[in-house]
């Protein structure tokens, strides 16, 4: 393999990796710049080649899973769960994804409508007018909600906040550092942080292992939980325990973080931009009081916002492929054994494809259609994200429901930037909104 080959770019592991850990936007930004739409980047867990040319997202994409592996394999594993379908590969992959499905599709998602608006509610309930109120954590309360009624059919509330601070604990102990550099990975008699992680973890894993023998005891229901418990692959067989745990764990912290910080952003956007949040509001304020979840899904206008609040500020930076067989990429051949991965970030703030990407412009969804190689908050090709359906109505539902009864303004001034959480990024230092109005159950309540 001659260097000529390969795409331009650094290969000094400790610098890209101070670079990127300190700024990834920043570091995204001058890497394009310096080296081209493809280059390459030599870090902790080996190089990898990144690319925001949607010609090479869709090379990338519309790779046969034969092709690819996970990447960083221990990385994922350890975060997940070694029987996570994030995790899995070839036909074990396909079988995963096809027996976990129909949930997140059709008549069984939007059944969860109700669940969905019901959380916001109580959610609201809890808010006075006056108050700053950090909507980075109520959305995470709100999604979580969402996740221990649908997914598990929690309905005690006693059980569901114990999943709901667990989950919260072991999302916070996973540092950016501890997923970066696989040196930092262990154990150290319990005092080191990758030992604080596997510990929450473990506290996490209680929860759901009590709640799968729950339900293999009790009448099936129509939550996730209970159609993994029932479910059946093709030869007859179902899943074990230790699958249906991790899939659990799958969906409580892939499911639940998209949707929160997609929301946390959606809410800042739109109160840094007045004109777009009146012409969002005059959308909703047109389909009467008691809308129904479906016809609030369709609004136009809504769905753009959502869109363009993934698309400035995706919640997961990368998507990974470790390659089994040479890749040719454009003038580039990709060894066996590289990486290479579709940059969300790359892709979304790419000029050539969003102009004038910094700019919160939701008009720009309705004026094209963008291609799953230009938009890909979710992942993309036979690896997408199972659940981005979820998220999207989700996020929709619980926007019109806020918007609907409450009036917000910006408790802080300053810009809010995006900083790693784990394996995500998120608003740094949360989303302080403050309440000005409240309309709850026909009361109104004003400053």
């Amino acid at each position: 393999m001659t260097a000529d080959q390969l795409p331009p770019g650094s290969r000094n592991k400790l610098l890209n990796a101070i670079q990127y850990l300190s700024n990834p936007y920043r570091f995204y930004e001058k890497a394009f710049v310096r080296y081209g739409d493809t280059f390459l980047f030599v870090g902790p867990n080996g190089p990898v080649v990144l690319t925001r040319d949607p010609e090479h997202a869709k090379v990338i994409f519309t790779l046969d899973t034969s092709q690819i592996e996970i990447y960083p394999e221990e990385g994922v594993d350890f975060v997940m769960g070694k029987h996570s379908v994030l995790v899995m590969t070839d036909d074990r992959h396909r079988r995963e994804r096809k027996l976990l499905s129909p949930p997140f599709h059709g008549a069984r998602m939007r059944a969860y409508g109700a669940t969905m608006q019901k959380a916001t509610r109580e959610e609201m309930k809890t808010w006075r007018v006056g108050e700053v109120v950090d909507f980075q954590r109520a959305m995470q309360r709100i999604s979580l909600s969402v996740i221990a009624q649908a997914v598990f059919g929690l309905s005690d509330p006693e059980e569901a906040q114990r999943a709901q601070r667990l989950s919260v604990s072991y999302m916070e102990s996973l540092n950016p550092l501890i997923l970066f550099f696989p040196s930092l990975r262990k154990d150290h008699f319990g005092i080191t942080p990758f030992a604080s992680i596997h510990r929450s973890r473990r506290a996490l894993e209680e929860v759901l292992e009590e709640q799968i023998r729950r339900c293999r005891t009790r009448a099936p229901g129509e939550d996730i939980l209970s159609l993994m418990v029932s479910a059946h692959y093709d030869d007859g067989s179902t899943m074990s325990d230790e699958q249906i745990r991790d899939e659990l764990f799958t969906l409580l912290l892939a499911g639940h973080e998209t949707t929160a910080l997609g929301l946390s952003w959606m809410f800042y956007h739109l109160y840094q931009n007045p004109e777009t949040l009146v012409r969002l509001r005059s959308e909703l304020t047109a389909l009467g009081e008691h809308p129904e979840s479906e016809v609030i899904a369709q609004c136009r206008y809504l769905d753009a916002c959502a869109h363009e609040s993934l698309r400035i500020y995706p919640i997961v930076g990368e998507v990974f492929r470790r390659m089994r067989v040479p890749l040719q990429l454009g003038p580039y051949t990709i060894p066996a054994g590289f990486a290479v991965s579709v940059s969300a970030i790359g892709v979304h703030h790419n000029p050539a494809i969003y102009p004038d990407p910094e700019t919160f412009r939701p008009e720009r969804f309705l004026e094209r259609k963008f291609s799953p190689f230009e938009f890909v908050a979710f992942g993309g090709g036979t690896r997408r994200c199972i659940g981005a359906a979820f998220a999207m109505y989700e996020m929709k539902l619980v926007a019109q429901e806020i918007l609907s009864h409450c009036e917000l303004k910006p408790a802080n001034a300053k810009p809010i930037r995006p900083a790693m959480r784990g394996p995500t990024f998120g608003p740094k230092g949360g989303v302080p909104m403050q309440i000005v109005r409240l309309n709850l159950q026909g009361e109104h309540h004003a400053s």
